[in-house]
């Protein structure tokens, strides 16, 4: 019985997926991970991922198994004789790791039956990064294409419920940091936004996670700090209205439904902006290296993008709002 059950479990299609990037990275290449799982039905696929995301893998559905890139036994990827064990049975590899590393390309090209890399998007480009993800490997090149495979179902969380029910009326969750300095809007016009939204009646809760690392709060407001993913996603899915800067939380935020407003200073938001949920990116007018001033964007521009953003959410018909910074941009 175990020769027999040994001899179906060789038959079975083995695929690994190796997918470096943070957590917005991977959420811009979800419809492409879920292209490849789509194309690879009855295979037993593997994701390697960081370990922060292998939380992740079962809600997206993009894998059978999960491995981590923190692991000892993924060092053979680069020295020594060993290999992972998840590179066992010669499997298909789609590899976003050693694009540019020839000793990490030979050691998979010996390990895998058929092995393609692809690097991770970065910088500038004509197009959105989710689209770039998808056509390379094989998806159709519109961004039409990418929306319905970027959706996220949050998990139920009993840690979110718990926070709910300490919370008193609307909720706008904030996040005013992101993995790179330049990124941020001034925390003083997040302070802004709190005030605005409390007086209305609402609540604030504020979200951190690794990038804020030894950072006090700063929103006077229950925090969220390092939740695992799928709670924060469960927190993101629920809020009436979500602010952040250009991070991997704000792209959570739009693959679970959420809409608000994401700020953006030095990168483009036609090619960064998330892809799921109904989140307006709005740009700052100049930014610097320490982060984005109140000059370049005011938080009465933020404030107002919030008025409208949650006045179509609850289907207010007066969603017109006034101000001379001029309206937002939806890119949508």
């Amino acid at each position: 019985m175990h020769h027999i059950d040994r001899v179906r479990d060789e038959s079975i299609e083995r695929v690994v997926v190796i997918f470096p990037g943070a957590l917005g990275d991977f959420l811009l290449a979800l419809p492409a991970l879920r292209l490849l799982r789509v194309r690879h039905q009855g295979a037993r696929v593997t994701a390697v991922v960081g370990e922060g995301l292998r939380d992740l893998i079962g809600i997206a559905g993009v894998a059978d198994l999960t491995e981590s890139l923190d692991a000892a036994g993924t060092s053979g990827l680069f020295a020594g004789s060993g290999l992972p064990a998840w590179l066992a049975h010669r499997p298909t590899v789609y590899s976003w790791l050693g694009a540019a590393d020839d000793g990490v390309r030979a050691r998979l090209d010996r390990a895998a039956r058929h092995v393609r890399f692809f690097r991770i998007e970065r910088g500038d480009g004509a197009v959105h990064a989710a689209v770039a993800y998808l056509h390379a490997v094989g998806g159709p090149a519109a961004m039409r294409a990418v929306g319905a495979g970027a959706r996220l179902e949050a998990p139920s969380s009993e840690v979110a419920e718990r926070l709910w029910r300490d919370l008193d009326g609307p909720v706008l969750a904030m996040h005013p940091g992101a993995g790179g300095r330049a990124k941020r809007w001034d925390v003083a016009g997040f302070v802004q936004v709190a005030h605005w939204w409390r007086s209305t009646g609402g609540a604030v809760v504020e979200i951190a996670g690794p990038a804020e690392a030894g950072e006090p709060p700063v929103l006077n407001a229950p925090e969220v700090r390092d939740w695992p993913l799928p709670d924060l996603a469960a927190v993101l899915s629920r809020t009436q209205l979500y602010l952040g800067n250009d991070s991997g939380v704000s792209h959570l935020a739009g693959a679970v439904g959420a809409r608000g407003v994401v700020v953006f200073g030095p990168t483009n938001a036609r090619r960064w902006r998330p892809i799921g949920g109904a989140l307006t990116a709005l740009r700052a007018g100049a930014g610097a290296p320490d982060g984005i001033p109140l000059s370049a964007l005011p938080a009465a521009r933020v404030i107002a993008a919030c008025r409208r953003r949650f006045a179509l959410t609850r289907g207010d018909p007066d969603t017109s709002v006034g101000g001379a910074d001029g309206p937002e941009r939806s890119f949508k």
